[in-house]
């Protein structure tokens, strides 16, 4: 029994560290003018890069309908109309239903308020750097994707998604997505 929850909190371990939870750069990265990644790692055949745009309309439209009104910050505390996701997982589970197997965090500057990132059966909230690219998305307001590298035979590309209140970024959503 110990040999198998040893070996599960070393894979998550591996997962958190590996996608996005740390400021860790991903050498095998090529990028494009305006720093995006192409989501092709150098050496290998390229994955079909990730359209951010269309990303981003899935997404806000499967959060519009479950969850109508505009989203809100109260210090770290993220709302979304009359919900709030923080300590409720449900917008990051939302999220991983239409990209199945996606890696989804959710940031209020450099706090992770949600994920569906899992670490002793628990979220991981606390713990890990905040990405650069978060900082940069909540500044610039406009959708980045990257190359987040490889596991086994997957290549994953990470949007990060900016979560706007009339036109100023109140959080930021990451969803690293298998190609």
């Amino acid at each position: 029994m110990f040999r198998k929850v040893l070996i599960g909190v070393l894979a998550g371990s591996l997962l958190i560290a590996g996608f996005g939870c740390s400021k860790k750069e991903v050498s095998n990265n090529t990028s494009v003018p305006g720093g995006q990644g192409t989501g092709a790692p150098i050496d290998s055949a390229p994955a079909k890069p990730i359209n951010g745009d269309e990303v981003a309309a899935n997404i806000t439209k499967a959060l519009d309908a479950k969850y109508p009104g505009d989203w809100s910050t109260s210090g770290t505390t993220l709302k979304k109309g009359s919900y709030t996701e923080n300590d409720n997982y449900e917008m990051v589970a939302e999220v991983e239903k239409l990209y199945p197997g996606a890696m989804v965090s959710i940031f209020v500057g450099e706090d992770r308020v949600s994920s569906n990132i899992k670490e002793n059966g628990k979220p991981v909230l606390k713990g890990y750097p905040t990405p650069p690219e978060v900082g940069q998305t909540m500044t610039s307001g406009k959708i980045l994707v990257t190359n987040a590298g490889s596991m086994g035979s997957s290549t994953y590309q990470k949007v990060y998604l900016p979560l706007k209140a009339a036109d100023k970024t109140v959080a930021v959503m990451t969803i690293s997505i298998a190609q």
